[in-house]
This record gives structure tokens, C-alpha cells and sequence, in this order.
């Protein structure tokens, strides 16, 4: 518990606000003369408004600069030319910004994302991108196994079966929604952020291995939060209604990505296909709209404690990106992290879970019939 306490410590957003909490209680204590808070800076900041005006603005850019954490700040020199790169949930957020960004740099970028937004994402990335020819996009719901396939047949009609992969990036998730399930029978949390995706890959896995692609799954620290390993017993527990917890569900969704790059890591790295997966860290993004707190408590610090939806990208990048990242590993502020759920680590979990989703997918594909 303490370990987990201090993981949670380090991230960039509790550290931007513990600085923003001690930049204020410091001016009361110093006001009056509180043990080891000098009182000159009360009396020179009260002294004029203009001091003051500049403490608050000083102390609001250092908040800021904390927050933003890691950047791939290699990424600028870089070119994307003859490249291609894959990315769900490309509507908005840190998956939009990815695109935007790959794109910029003369990558082809090819768009998944619900029908009733991919348009407006297409055009939009066309808009900044070095080359817009080189800009597609598919309609994909990932909580729908039927519509994932319809996607990628379209995908691979209309780009070719063999057209080269250099990175497919599983961004697309939700998180703590309220109690409901997929087209397809699944505990909605776990069906478009694990099983979705898990179906979607399986789909491109003969294109991926002939590309030598990498394959980024996007999971999150909140995989701490239920400490326990993903099963087929703890996800009953949360397919049930009268035992889903909103953020135990996304946990175990989170834990289900883990266990997914280690496998794929596990059973495809000799045939060249690498796998990362990464925590983009708190992002203020739409993911939040199920979170009553973020959006009443928060709202007026999102700007401050939050990562930019650019800043919330760069570990995604740089997984997609960089040559310094190693196969099976999990990254958070563009460097390799330590797992916060032990039960994460667990390989023979991560085979029995696989086999698990290869299972339980298969059996709602028969159903189609």
C-alpha cells in the first residue's frame, strides 16, 4: 500500500498540485509567521498588488510546467515520410492529437473511428498535414465486433491487403461510465477497451507480422486501482450489475491491456512485431464526462493540474516512434515505468487471459450465423 501510495505521489499532476497547495498555504502561514515560513515574503507581497499579481502567475507557469510531464521533444526532427500509422478512438483526444501529429511530419495516417465523427477527425487532419492525399479514414465502433470488422474489411479493400504497417496505436477507451454492455454482450468498459482492440489486432495480425509493425495499446495507472489480476472470475464480477464498480471495471480493463502487450510481445516478437504499452497520464479530454467530480470540482483546475491533449500524446508517439523504447515494456512520461499492480506482471495470467479473449470473442462471432 505504501509503494502504491508513493507511485501515485510521483505523477507529474499529484506533484503540480502539491506545488500549487503549498504555494498558497504558504502566504497565511507566512502572514503569521508560522515555524520555518519566513514572514517577509508576506510583507512583500502585500506590499503591492503588482508582487502579488506576479507570485500568482509565476506560481500558476511552474504548476503548468509540472503537469505537462515527459516530452518526446525528439519528435521535431523527425520524418514520417513512407510511413503508416494506425490509430482508434482518432475523434478526439489524445488519439486526434496523435494523428495530428504523425501526419504533420509526412506520415500516412490512416483514421479509425466512430461513423458520426470520422469525417469531421478526416478533415480536420487533412487540414495540417504535410501531404493530405495521405490521410484516410474508417468507420469503427470498438463496442461493436461486427462494425470492427466491417471496418477493417473496408481498410484493407480500399488500401490493399498487404499495405504496410508501420505502427498500430489501440487508443480508443472509455472510462467509469455507468453500468451497461456492448452489441455484443460484453461489460461495455472491457469490450471497447480490451476486447475491441484484441479483435481489431487479430484482424491485421498477418499484415502486422509481415510489416514488422509495432503495436501500441494505450492503458493507464488507474490499473492500480483494483488490486487484483484480470481474470475471467474478477471480469464476471464486473459484467454482473449487481457487482460493477465503475473504476474497478476500467482497472481491469487497464490490467486486460497489460496482459494483452505482454502477450503479443510473448508470442510475435521472434517474428518482429513489438509491443508497448504506455499511461499518457491526466489529460483533459471527454474521457472524463462520466466523473461528476472532474467536471464540477475540477473544472476550474483542469487547465493548470491536466495535460494539454498534446502532452497527453507524447508517450504515444513516442512508443509509435522511437528507437528507444524495448518490446513488452510499459511507459509512462516517454520513459519505461514500473507496473503499480503487481498482478500486472503476471505472465501466466496474461497467456490465460489471451486465451480467455480469443475464446469468448470467437463464441460471439459464431452467434452472427
Amino acid at each position: 500500500m505504501v509503494n502504491l501510495v508513493l507511485y501515485f505521489l510521483g505523477q507529474p499532476e499529484t506533484k503540480a498540485l502539491l506545488t500549487l497547495f503549498v504555494s498558497i498555504i504558504i502566504l497565511p502561514l507566512s502572514a503569521f509567521s508560522a515555524p520555518l515560513v519566513p514572514h517577509f515574503i508576506w510583507v512583500f507581497l502585500r506590499s503591492s498588488y503588482l508582487f502579488l499579481g506576479i507570485y500568482f502567475v509565476g506560481v500558476c507557469c511552474l504548476v503548468r510546467w509540472i503537469a505537462r510531464g515527459g516530452q518526446y521533444d525528439a519528435l521535431k526532427t523527425k520524418d514520417l515520410s513512407g510511413k503508416t500509422y494506425l490509430v482508434t478512438g482518432s475523434a478526439g483526444g489524445i488519439g486526434k492529437q496523435t494523428a495530428l501529429e504523425l501526419s504533420k511530419l509526412g506520415a500516412k495516417v490512416v483514421l479509425f473511428a466512430r461513423p458520426s465523427n470520422l469525417q469531421q477527425t478526416i478533415s480536420d487532419v487533412k487540414k495540417v498535414a504535410r501531404d493530405a492525399k495521405l490521410v484516410s479514414g474508417y468507420p469503427i465502433d470498438l463496442a461493436d465486433l461486427r462494425s470492427i470488422k466491417t471496418g477493417i474489411e473496408q481498410y484493407k479493400k480500399s488500401e490493399g491487403e498487404d499495405a504496410p504497417i508501420t505502427a498500430l496505436i489501440n487508443n480508443a477507451g472509455v472510462m467509469a461510465c455507468p453500468y451497461s454492455t456492448t452489441k455484443d454482450g460484453f461489460e461495455t468498459q472491457m469490450g471497447t477497451n480490451h476486447f475491441g482492440h484484441f479483435y481489431l489486432t487479430q484482424l491485421l495480425l498477418p499484415q502486422l507480422i509481415k510489416s514488422k509493425s509495432r503495436i501500441v495499446n494505450v492503458s493507464s495507472l488507474a490499473h492500480a486501482m483494483w488490486q487484483v489480476p484480470c481474470t475471467s472470475d474478477t471480469y464476471a464480477k464486473q459484467l454482473n450489475k449487481q457487482t460493477y464498480t465503475p473504476w474497478n471495471a476500467y482497472a481491469l480493463s487497464k490490467t486486460a491491456n497489460i496482459y494483452f502487450t505482454h502477450e503479443l510481445h510473448r508470442r510475435f516478437h521472434t517474428q518482429g512485431v513489438t509491443s508497448y504499452v504506455l499511461h499518457p497520464g491526466g489529460v483533459d479530454t471527454g474521457l472524463q464526462r462520466h466523473v461528476a467530480m472532474s467536471q464540477v470540482f475540477f473544472a476550474p483546475l483542469r487547465m493548470l493540474l491536466f495535460k494539454t491533449q498534446l502532452e497527453g500524446a507524447q508517450t504515444n508517439l513516442f512508443c509509435a516512434v522511437s528507437d528507444d523504447v524495448v518490446s513488452g515494456k510499459y511507459y509512462s512520461d516517454c520513459r519505461e515505468t514500473e507496473l503499480a499492480n503487481p498482478h500486472a506482471n503476471n505472465s501466466e495470467q496474461a497467456r490465460e487471459w489471451w486465451e480467455y479473449s480469443e475464446k469468448i470473442v470467437a463464441e460471439k462471432i459464431k452467434q452472427w450465423d
